[in-house]
């Protein structure tokens, strides 16, 4: 009788040691289980170990450049697009802070895929109108367009350095008189275009005096005669001009404080414009502090 209790107790203890095992097993696979469907939402399956450490997936990134708003122009362009209402980046373009100025700049690197493009066309170039911009030059040598409206083959009106013919490494502003190579009205600096520097820019067309005005941090630079313009249909572009049906110009260096006037600005309105003390409110205001 007591060997039979003996078996009967080993016997218990064999079944419950065996439901233990089977119960820990089952916990194990529904675990592993759960870490392969848990790994699925982002690729193939991965031990959770090989992943500590790892860079984050370009979707994580985004996502977390979007959240941030793509401060210190670090974002990728469809994160720093979302920062600036109103313009399209390019792939190379990015939106950051402006080191020495308040506010976010657009950061370009003289390619052709760095620039920002408005949603619609800024100014009816047949009329009255100024543009300005706050810009800092970072190439050596070559033109480069920091604002622009195009037609299809090419430019309206051009702002930024001219380097060229007897302009040599000049701020302009500039306007195209007729759809064929040669053909426009430049006011330029006396002065070289400054290199790693804030210069603020602001041109001026004058529609019934058929002139154009250049001037350099709220001076008059140059004012010439401008007989015809182009129309430009085009957006506004930020960093690249139209020229013989291609795109042109890529700027090199930072741009912000992009302001547009339909109307002629005068000498003592673009003064106080280019301090911040101007009561000429504009009809676009881009990267603006």
């Amino acid at each position: 009788m007591a060997e039979a209790d003996a078996r009967e107790e080993r016997r218990k203890r064999t079944v419950r040691i065996t439901a233990v095992a089977t119960g820990l097993v089952t916990a194990g696979a529904m675990v592993a289980v759960a870490v392969m469907v848990q790994d699925k939402g982002d690729g193939p399956a991965t031990p959770k170990a090989a992943q500590v450490g790892a860079a984050p997936s370009a979707k994580q990134s985004a996502n977390a450049n979007a959240a941030q708003g793509g401060q210190g122009g670090k974002g990728d362009a469809a994160a720093d697009a979302a920062t600036v209402p109103g313009l399209k980046l390019g792939t190379a373009a990015k939106v950051g802070a402006a080191d020495g100025r308040d506010g976010k700049a657009l950061h370009l690197v003289g390619s052709g895929d760095g620039y920002a493009e408005a949603a619609d066309a800024s100014v009816d170039t047949t009329k009255d109108f100024t543009v300005s911009a706050v810009v800092r030059n970072d190439a050596a040598s070559a033109s480069k367009a920091a604002l622009s409206q195009n037609s299809e083959q090419f430019f309206s009106f051009y702002l930024g350095r001219e380097d060229a013919g007897t302009n040599k490494n000049r701020w302009v502003f500039k306007v195209q008189t007729a759809n064929e190579a040669g053909k426009s009205a430049l006011a330029v600096s006396t002065a070289t275009a400054a290199t790693g520097q804030w210069t603020t820019l602001t041109g001026v067309y004058n529609a019934k005096a058929k002139s154009i005005s250049l001037y350099v941090d709220g001076t008059l630079a140059q004012t010439t005669a401008a007989p015809s313009i182009v129309h430009g249909t085009g957006p506004l572009e930020l960093g690249r001009a139209r020229y013989k049906s291609q795109w042109a110009d890529a700027w090199n260096g930072s741009i912000t404080g992009v302001q547009v006037w339909k109307k002629a600005l005068t000498a003592d309105q673009v003064s106080k414009a280019a301090t911040g003390k101007s009561a000429e409110t504009p009809a676009a205001n881009l990267l603006g502090s």
